[in-house]
């Protein structure tokens, strides 16, 4: 599941941005629980030591009458309505040497021992700088807090001061009678604090639901544009369709969109121009291979009837002037014997020559049989090791299609003896079905077929540019497959129509 979320997040733009926004949104949805729940406990806790102080203070004024006779069913009022109070669990008045005058705590309620580390008590409990200055103050600890405050016996009161300040203490306002204790459970700061921490929470989740709602139109409304962009790539690319990008903003992807249009048609008019000039390419080269053709055929009857015939005569008159001379003239009959064997090889080269122009073997015996003479004339000559397996398929092609088959497998020898330094050639020629499967393939060096494909056509060599071409005029695609050291295989497959191949 991680291995694809991780794949997912870097191949698509989409995930990588919805998960950037939703990241910044946690982020700023913990910030701001953090921010809230600390603000709101300061708060709540500010508001429970100003009214934990004010509680002292209102006790400490309407006790005195009960401090100051010392009686304890005078305090007992004062003591009971303070502890109406939710928050408080204590209530405590002393008397100014810190004897006791009147406790009171919550029912039920355990009070904690405070601790007193670093607080100097003296008598009962009573902090001596609440003693001393006769200000009120407070001490914190883990689970409670006690607020106290000075009794005093005239009617003003000093301000509240924390016991942690090291401030002056302000001057005594009257004298001091005795001193109350309030003390408050911080239980309750946690309840709310509690309360407030889920609230926050939800607050948060709800934030952060919403957030990523929004970073979903958002992102889908960025992505969406940019999917519809790469199908009409990929359609271009694969199928060479032009499928227009709807454009529904005007900013920057808008933008991106129109350009992708405005490049698409510029590319399929060009796509369409090159069409038409590859189409006349290609009727042009047709037209020039089969001028090449008629002229090669033009040629080799010149030569088989005009050269072949004035080189027969030269030969015969030759052999007659051996004829007529001397026995004495050894040394010129032997010449004349050799001019002989010299213009039979330049008939039998000819003969060759003009074979290779118009092969009469294949106007004569058809396709089949001249690819086996042709094989076994390039054995002779070559000295390598030739195989044909073919079947009879000279019924299925027109003439003209017959002859593009044989220059196409005489370019193939030509290329081979030239380049391929082979050892073994072979040829298969199978039907199936509707089609004819062709197969020429050596041991020869081999060579970069990639490296070959990039080459203008100037550089690739008349030879297997004549070959594809010709492949092409059969309603063919050439296969072509090659590896250094490894040889060669050249294959192609022609469809046989209910007519034949023309």
């Amino acid at each position: 599941m991680n291995a694809r979320f991780l794949r997912s997040l870097n191949e698509r733009f989409g995930v990588k941005l919805f998960a950037l926004f939703a990241v910044f949104i946690i982020i700023i949805s913990f910030s701001f629980t953090v921010f809230f729940i600390n603000h709101q406990r300061q708060s709540l806790r500010d508001t429970l030591i100003h009214k934990g102080q004010l509680l002292a203070r209102v006790l400490a004024f309407s006790s005195r009458i009960g401090v100051f006779s010392e009686n304890e069913a005078l305090l007992k009022d004062p003591i009971e309505g303070i502890l109406r109070q939710q928050e408080v669990v204590e209530v405590s008045i002393l008397n100014r040497q810190g004897d006791l005058l009147g406790q009171q705590a919550r029912a039920g309620t355990e009070i904690p021992r405070e601790s007193t580390q670093g607080v100097e008590r003296k008598g009962h409990g009573i902090p001596q700088k609440v003693k001393e200055s006769g200000a009120p103050g407070y001490l914190e600890d883990t689970s409670t807090v006690q607020f106290w405050s000075p009794v005093l016996a005239g009617g003003a009161y000093a301000t509240e001061e924390s016991l942690f300040l090291d401030a002056n203490p302000p001057q005594k306002s009257g004298r001091v009678i005795g001193f109350v204790k309030v003390t408050v459970d911080k239980g309750v700061l946690c309840k709310r604090v509690g309360g407030l921490l889920f609230k926050g929470i939800l607050i948060g989740l709800a934030f952060l639901l919403l957030g990523s709602g929004v970073t979903y139109f958002v992102v889908r409304g960025v992505t969406g544009p940019l999917s519809r962009l790469t199908d009409g790539v990929r359609a271009l690319e694969k199928q060479g369709v032009f499928r227009p990008v709807p454009i529904e903003t005007r900013d920057e992807i808008g933008r991106l969109g129109k350009a992708f249009n405005d490049m698409s048609e510029s590319l399929a008019r060009r796509e369409e121009a090159l069409r038409d000039s590859e189409k006349r390419l290609r009727s042009l080269s047709s037209q020039l291979l089969k001028a090449r053709e008629k002229e090669q055929k033009r040629l080799s009857i010149e030569l088989h009837d005009e050269l072949g015939q004035a080189l027969a005569l030269l030969k015969h008159r030759i052999r007659s002037i051996g004829k007529k001379l001397h026995e004495g003239q050894a040394l010129l009959h032997a010449e004349c014997e050799d001019t002989n064997q010299y213009v039979d090889q330049i008939i039998d080269n000819v003969r060759r020559l003009s074979r290779d122009l118009s092969p009469s073997t294949l106007e004569d015996l058809g396709l089949s049989s001249a690819l086996r003479w042709l094989l076994e004339d390039f054995s002779k000559r070559h000295a390598m090791h030739t195989s044909l397996d073919i079947e009879d398929i000279d019924h299925l092609f027109s003439q003209e299609a017959q002859t593009n088959l044989y220059r196409i497998f005489q370019e193939a020898l030509t290329n081979i003896s030239k380049h391929a330094h082979a050892s073994r050639v072979s040829f298969t020629v199978k039907k199936k079905d509707s089609r004819v499967y062709f197969l020429m393939e050596d041991d020869g060096k081999g060579f970069d077929v990639d490296q070959v494909k990039e080459m203008q056509s100037f550089e690739k060599g008349m030879g297997l540019a004549a070959i594809e071409e010709r492949v092409h005029m059969l309603g063919a695609n050439l296969d072509l497959r090659s590896e250094q050291r490894k040889g060669t295989r050249m294959s192609f497959t022609i469809p046989i129509t209910k007519g034949g191949i023309s």
